[in-house]
């Protein structure tokens, strides 16, 4: 009975696919004839335009830009319609990201949330399960599912991020400065290195000052930062110099989940805003210039302020085998509370971190990046690493690296230690986006 029952569910199924399947290509037929007509219709204006009086001409010019409007308006439902077939509805694109690390330490080291001893070990350090399916013409839903290793002490299943985006609404012709609306949990647009994933990073590590002041359970070897609930608005906004883009990112998020916020949960709600320039000259020199604020408050306040810079050359010859990127991040903060005896306490927190990477061959990069933090919980105490690192990436499926880290710290743990860090990440389902650092 188990096995009639499953089949008779899968033939039901299979069903209501093939219908939507049937009314998905009725639906695309008739937009295709619908655009037919109306080029014909458009061919017969400007035949006309040609040979009208000038008022005349004037008028039919209006009409064939109103024409031309409605027209990217039915591609723009077709694509949708073509995204949102019966197979892509109950098959999500899906792409699954492997990251396996090694770690060799000249002297014992305790992670930060349970002092276990993390030196001198390979890890499975990540899987990420990626699902992205349009909902409709107006929406669609990013789902990414992470198992990330709790410093060798057994793993944790969570949400990376899970949200929906709102490309217009349905009440609007067009999104208002290209308006995007985010809701659910995502990483939060606070920098660069934030917004990326653990097997898109050009390291094997985070730099300090993310892992420090944005979050982290067991350091900067596993994953870390800042990825609450709540709404972002991402838009373009005007600007006056030519050939660049002014886009910025305005957030309301759950508050306390910041590092140097988090151990004083009095604020309930957070607001960030992201501004990001970036020109392009000649096709071949991008620079990025971007700002980050963070405000929250409640019982105990917290404001952090930033600044990112990325400048990447790839020229015109031989693209796919030569390239140069550098950039860096500077934070600072400023966390006050009152102990339990009412004793206002200020902490105020700050890190950077620059970094270089040139591109050998098609296959070979090398890199080296210098971290700088003041810790969150005592402002006094100060930590430095240099870090250096050469990637092979194959394709976008196979990515190795190796890096040598050395640090100087006033945490007794981490004082004059180096670290050899080995990873491989592998990358099997649909195409992912290349990351920015890789010049294909």
């Amino acid at each position: 009975m188990k096995l009639v029952r499953r089949v008779i569910l899968f033939l039901f199924i299979a069903c209501i696919a093939s219908s939507w399947a049937q009314q998905a290509d009725k639906n695309y037929d008739d937009l295709k004839k619908e655009i037919a007509l109306i080029r014909a219709q458009l061919d017969s204006l400007k035949t006309l335009q040609r040979s009208a009086p000038v008022g005349v001409d004037d008028e039919l010019e209006t009409l064939a830009e109103s024409i031309e409007k409605r027209l990217k308006e039915l591609e723009q439902k077709i694509d949708a319609i073509a995204r949102s077939t019966a197979l892509v509805v109950f098959n999500p694109r899906l792409t699954a990201f492997l990251n396996v690390a090694a770690r060799r330490d000249d002297h014992p080291v305790l992670d930060e949330e349970g002092g276990f001893d993390i030196s001198n070990r390979p890890y499975l350090r990540s899987i990420e399960l990626d699902f992205r399916a349009p909902v409709d013409p107006y929406a669609e839903a990013i789902l990414i599912l992470a198992v990330e290793d709790e410093a060798g002490e057994g793993f944790a299943v969570e949400p990376e991020e899970a949200y929906g985006i709102l490309k217009r609404l349905p009440i609007l012709e067009s999104a208002p400065l290209g308006m995007k609306v985010r809701v659910g949990k995502f990483r939060s647009p606070l920098g660069v290195n934030n917004k990326l994933h653990m097997h898109d990073m050009p390291w094997t590590t985070r730099p300090l000052v993310v892992s420090r002041l944005f979050g982290t359970e067991h350091g900067d070897f596993f994953e870390s930062g800042h990825a609450p609930v709540g709404v972002d608005f991402d838009f373009f906004l005007p600007t006056v110099i030519p050939g660049s883009t002014f886009e910025m990112n305005l957030d309301v998020v759950r508050g306390g989940e910041l590092r140097v916020s988090q151990e004083h949960e009095g604020g309930r709600v957070g607001y960030i805003g992201h501004v990001n320039l970036s020109a392009d000259w000649r096709n071949e020199h991008l620079v990025v210039l971007g700002a980050s604020a963070y405000r929250e408050r409640g019982e105990s306040l917290t404001d952090l302020f930033g600044v990112d810079f990325t400048y990447k050359w790839s020229p015109t010859e031989n693209r796919a085998a030569r390239s140069f990127v550098a950039g860096g991040e500077w934070y600072t903060a400023k966390h006050e509370y009152n102990e339990p005896g009412g004793e206002p306490v200020i902490q105020k927190p700050s890190g950077w971190f620059a970094y270089a990477q040139y591109q050998l061959s098609y296959w070979w990069y090398v890199g080296a990046r210098y971290d700088w933090v003041k810790e969150p919980y005592d402002d006094r105490l100060v930590t430095k690493a240099w870090s250096g690192y050469f990637s092979y990436y194959t394709t976008e499926f196979l990515r190795l690296r190796a890096g040598i880290d050395h640090r100087r710290s006033d945490i007794p743990g981490f004082e004059k230690l180096t670290s050899v860090n080995v990873e491989i990440n592998f990358v099997f389902g649909s195409h992912p986006v290349e990351p920015y650092w890789v010049n294909r």
